[in-house]
Formats: C-alpha cells, structure tokens, sequence
C-alpha cells in the first residue's frame, strides 16, 4: 500500500496549480526501440532528470514528469504501477522498452552510492551493467524493495513488455550531477548495458 496523495494523474491534475509540474516529452524522430522516463523528475527524486537527459541524449525516446513545487513535492508522486499521464501513455504505447530511472535514499550501510536493478529484465541488464560500470567502481544490486517487475510499473508497459528499472541512491545522484565527465561515463555505460540487454535478451 502506498501513501501517495493521488491515484492517477487525473486527481493531481485537479487538485495542483499549473505552475507546479511541467513535462518533457520527446519522441518525434527518435528511436522508437528505447524510452527513457523519469516519472518522478525535478525537484522530487533530484538528479532524476539530468541522469535520464543524459542517458537519452538526442537520439532516444525521453518522458520526464517534472515536480516544480518550492517545497512539498511528495504530493506530486504517483506510483510506478499508477503513473497514467496521457503524453506518458501514447509513448508507452509507441515503444519497445522502457529504462525508468528513479532515485531512492540511501542506505544504512557503506557503500552510501548503490544501483538497484529492476525491472522484467533485471538479471541480464544487472550482468550487462556490472561489465560496463566496473571501471566506475559503483555496487550494483537487485534489491528486493525495488524489483520493478509488476506488469502495470512504468518500466514493463512498452509494446514488448520487456523492461528495465534504475533506482539510483541519493549520494550517486549527487556525485553525478557534480562531475559531468562521471555522468558521461556513466550514462555511456547504463545506455550499452541497454542495448545489451534489449532486444537480445
């Protein structure tokens, strides 16, 4: 059960002033193979953003909900298995697979900078990425509170089905968006691991 303050979008739409989202939604002579999408992007899940941008670039599908509010932009989450935006929905059904990023708190215990593989593709993509982010050195997990592999989560609605999910720690987002040559590493690795592991798998 979760504690989010709207089912749908279509409560949140109703009830949140215009100024306090806003979305970026790229599709047109795109790749139409691979979506990136950050649902919870802005000022909520922070670097959420910037990481899938990055990881995009110019060539790859991208959808980002974007919370804008000062303060309080909890209220602006609407769960993976939820998530119904209608732009969100058209691109679901316009692409093979999803790469949903995502930011989560840190853990209790060192090392404070994790990846939490999800998704209905976590094994393969989890052995693709440990092989293209060795040299970064960052611990990449399958963590059992961020499976991704319901079919309703965002990740898993493409055409194919097939999905896959990065739940980044807040100490790894932070580092990232500090050093732009890390997050271009790093976003070059996550999109081999990809394609990598989609369509071959």
């Amino acid at each position: 059960m979760n504690n989010d303050t709207y089912s749908c979008f279509a409560e949140l739409k109703k009830s949140e002033s215009e100024e306090s989202f806003n979305i970026t939604c790229e599709i047109e002579n795109r790749s139409n193979v691979y979506a990136i999408m950050a649902p919870h992007g802005g000022r909520y899940e922070s670097g959420t953003t910037e990481i899938s941008l990055a990881i995009a670039r110019d060539d790859l599908s991208i959808y980002i909900f974007n919370a804008n509010k000062p303060r309080g932009n909890r209220t602006l989450h609407i769960t993976s298995t939820n998530f119904d935006e209608p732009q969100c929905e058209t691109m679901l059904r316009n692409v093979e697979s999803v790469l949903a990023i995502h930011g989560a708190k840190d853990p209790a215990t060192e090392p404070k900078e994790r990846i939490w593989v999800g998704g209905n593709l976590r094994e393969i993509f989890k052995n693709h990425l440990t092989t293209t982010l060795k040299p970064l050195g960052f611990l990449i997990e399958i963590n059992p509170n961020f499976l991704g592999n319901e079919p309703k989560n965002i990740c898993n609605r493409g055409i194919s089905r097939q999905g896959m999910q990065l739940e980044l720690t807040k100490s790894l987002r932070d580092r990232l968006l500090m050093d732009k040559k890390l997050l271009d590493q790093f976003s070059d690795s996550v999109r081999t691991a990809m394609m990598r592991t989609y369509p071959t798998a």
